[in-house]
C-alpha cells in the first residue's frame, strides 16, 4: 500500500495532473499490474497513489517524464537549469518534499483527508490502516458518538466517532460515515455504498526527515 506522506501526495497530484489522459491510464495499469480497472482520471490518480510504495519509485517511472517534473518544480518556484537530467529533477523534488513543513491548527495534530472511489479501493485502504499501519479504531458507543439517519429512498447514513490507537498508545480521534443500502435480494443484508473517514492524529514531530 501507499507509503506516501501527505506532502508527497499533494505534489504527485499536481504532477499527474500535467499528464495526458492516455499516459495517466497507462501508468495506472503499470502500477497495479492491470489488477484494477479505473473509469476516469480521478480514479486513476487515487489508484496510482494508493499502490505506490515510495515517492522515488513513482518519480522514476517512465511515464512520469522529465518535462513533467521540470514543469512542476517551476510552478513551485524551484528554478532548475533547462538541461537538467531527470535524476537531478527527481532528487530536487524529493528534497523539496522532505523539507516541507506540515502545518495544523494546533502544530500537535494533523488532519488528513483522503478520498477513494470504488469498493475495491476503499476496502484496500481500510485494510491497510489496520494491517500495515497497525491502527485500531475504537468507536464511542454512547449516543453522542453514534448516530444514524435514514433517507426516504432507503439509503442509511451511520456516523461514528471515537479514538485511534496503536498498541497501547492513543494517537488521536476519528469521525467516520458509512452510507448503507439494503440488498434488493435480501432485506436483512446491507451493502456499503460509501465511506468517509476523517482523522486527526498527533505526531511527535511536525517536520519530515
Amino acid at each position: 500500500m501507499s507509503g506516501l506522506s501527505e506532502t508527497e501526495r499533494v505534489g504527485f497530484k499536481k504532477i499527474l495532473g500535467l499528464m495526458t489522459i492516455p499516459d495517466l491510464l497507462s501508468l495506472s495499469d503499470t502500477v497495479t499490474n492491470k489488477m484494477i480497472v479505473v473509469e476516469n482520471t480521478r480514479e486513476a490518480v487515487e489508484t496510482i497513489l494508493s499502490f505506490t510504495k515510495n515517492a522515488e519509485e513513482l518519480l522514476r517511472r517512465k511515464k512520469v517524464q522529465r518535462e513533467l517534473i521540470f514543469r512542476y518544480l517551476a510552478k513551485e518556484g524551484v528554478v532548475m537549469p533547462p538541461n537538467s537530467e531527470k535524476h537531478q529533477l527527481v532528487r530536487r523534488t524529493l528534497e523539496l518534499w522532505s523539507s516541507a513543513k506540515v502545518t495544523g491548527n494546533d502544530r500537535t495534530g494533523i488532519e488528513q483527508m483522503e478520498e477513494f472511489l470504488g469498493a475495491e479501493l476503499v476496502s484496500l485502504r481500510l485494510l491497510a490502516l489496520s494491517r500495515d499501519e497497525r491502527l485500531l479504531f475504537s468507536p464511542n458507543p454512547e449516543p453522542c458518538g453514534l448516530k444514524a439517519l435514514a433517507s426516504p429512498h432507503g439509503l442509511v447514513l451511520v456516523a461514528v466517532a471515537g479514538t485511534i490507537h496503536r498498541d497501547e498508545v492513543c494517537l488521536g480521534i476519528f469521525e467516520q460515515i458509512f452510507g448503507l443500502i439494503r440488498s434488493p435480494l435480501d432485506n436483512n443484508s446491507w451493502k456499503i455504498k460509501s465511506v468517509n473517514l476523517k482523522s486527526k492524529v498527533r505526531r511527535r514531530s511536525v517536520g519530515r526527515r
